[in-house]
């Protein structure tokens, strides 16, 4: 008997307790499906069946939504990057380039970039034809050294290369000066009266910029490019190796004109050592010459004085250092009695 009550209890609570969990499952699971979680870095978009419902959620933290009814887009808010392919264009003074840009964007607007893109991965190819075309319109209305350049300083003529080339007096000659500007024209860029360039890279750069954001406008992407870069200018593959034979021929040149100008230079500096060794060779013979001549005329004096205090025995000494002269070693002679040498000898071997 009381077996049979302690099984009716158990199963009485075992029946109440399923359909709880039941519901505090399913209350879970509705609630899980009902919020989600915006980072920092992210923007959500909320669409209904299809339509979107309300402005995008920019706000970071947790927000709610209807269940199964209601989807979430994520966007990323933070720049990104975008490196398109290399563009072959051409310039105003008609050469063919392959210019390489890059470019930074973000989604400005995420309900409009989700209406007309969709996806970020989508992004990349709707921004190539933009920028592409940008950059192929606005590189031609410009030169080539309009494009490279980004300002007048190359011009400069108190560089390295005029200091090294000028003369002595500090001035440019006028073949140095076609050195200075390797060999050919190089025209300024245009500025207007404050100073400002109107060409050059940046300039370009500006231009590309506006005339892809003017293009996203007009078509509403909900893109906002940032800010464009080149990353290099190429000449085209067809006539690369006729610029670079140009190129070489151009370099030949000038260094056959600094050679010659070397060679000038060096001319010019020996002769002037020469000129100056002369100069010092000459002033050193005039030198030893008037002390050779101090010299003798003091030995003279001093000849003179010894002379005038014993004139014999300077005889007798004079004589003795020309017989030294004549004399050698091991010599033989034949004299005579009555020859002054024999006396010498003779009065010299005495005792």
């Amino acid at each position: 008997m009381n077996c049979t009550i302690k099984t009716t209890v158990s199963a009485k609570a075992g029946n109440i307790t399923l359909p709880v969990l039941v519901l505090i499952l399913g209350l879970g699971f509705l609630g899980y499906h009902s919020v989600y979680i915006v980072p920092e870095w992210e923007q959500v978009v909320v669409t209904q069946f299809g339509a979107i419902k309300g402005d995008p959620v920019t706000d970071a933290g947790l927000h709610r939504k209807l269940p199964f009814v209601q989807q979430i887009h994520r966007f990323d808010k933070r720049l990104m990057r975008w490196d398109g392919r290399e563009t072959t264009t051409i310039t105003k003074d008609r050469k063919t380039i392959v210019i390489d840009v890059t470019a930074r964007w973000r989604i400005a607007d995420a309900r409009m970039f989700l209406e007309a893109i969709g996806s970020q991965e989508l992004a990349a190819t709707r921004l190539n034809g933009i920028i592409e075309g940008a950059v192929k319109d606005e590189i031609a209305k410009y030169d080539l050294f309009e494009v490279v350049r980004s300002s007048n300083r190359i011009l400069d003529r108190e560089g390295d290369m005029p200091a090294l080339l000028a003369d002595d007096d500090g001035l440019l000659d006028e073949e140095d000066l076609d050195l200075t500007t390797m060999g050919g024209e190089m025209p300024p860029l245009q500025a207007d009266a404050q100073g400002r360039y109107l060409a050059g890279r940046p300039v370009v750069l500006n231009g590309i910029l506006q005339e892809a954001r003017n293009r996203l406008e007009q078509i509403g992407l909900g893109i906002h490019l940032e800010d464009i870069l080149i990353k290099q200018v190429n000449y085209s593959s067809a006539i690369e190796a006729n610029v670079f034979a140009q190129m070489n021929a151009e370099l030949q040149k000038i260094s056959a004109g600094f050679r010659s100008i070397g060679r000038q230079r060096a001319e010019q500096r020996l002769g002037e050592m020469e000129r100056e060794l002369a100069s010092i060779q000459s002033a050193a013979i005039e030198a030893s010459e008037r002390i050779r001549g101090e010299a003798e005329a003091e030995a003279i004096q001093i000849y003179a004085e010894a002379y005038n205090e014993d004139p014999a025995f300077f005889s007798f000494l004079r004589t003795l250092q020309a017989y030294e002269k004549v004399l050698g070693q091991n010599s033989t002679f034949i004299l005579s009695a009555n020859s002054p040498l024999y006396e010498v000898l003779s009065f010299i071997q005495e005792p």
